[in-house]
């Protein structure tokens, strides 16, 4: 049984390193429309169809941010840096994407712009993390 477990262990961390900066993105974006659709749903009460718009336009925009800033700067910055840099970056697009899908005051694409990348700069804490462990 623990020769099964290390091998497992051993495959899961050649498959982390294989991923990359492209497989990264790609598996943050996932989680990052699912974060989007469930703040667009409770703050801003859309409708399912409006809020599954946002979740995937918005959150593919970010993972091209999040892309660029990877391969740019994965291994010159560190993760607290990476992580506040994506973050403000993910503010501004945010909040002028819920102005323009929502039809919202400042304010309230403002407060999604706060939540949403603050909920999705965690996620991006937690994946670069687990992906510099195994690298």
């Amino acid at each position: 049984m623990t020769e099964l477990i290390l091998s497992v262990k051993k495959e899961f961390k050649s498959k982390i390193t294989e991923i990359g900066s492209l497989g990264l993105a790609i598996i943050y974006t996932i989680g990052h429309i699912i974060i989007a659709w469930a703040c667009a749903t409770l703050i801003f009460n859309a409708s399912f169809s409006l809020a599954a718009a946002d979740a995937i336009i918005e959150p593919v925009i970010n993972g091209f941010w999040f892309y660029l800033l990877h391969r740019i700067a994965k291994n010159s910055l560190g993760a607290l840096t990476l992580t506040f840099i994506y973050t403000l970056g993910h503010f501004c697009i945010a909040t002028l994407w819920a102005s323009f899908i929502f039809n919202v005051s400042f304010s309230e694409a403002a407060l999604d712009a706060i939540i949403e990348p603050l909920l999705n700069g965690f996620w991006f804490y937690l994946l670069h993390t687990f992906w510099k462990k195994y690298n």
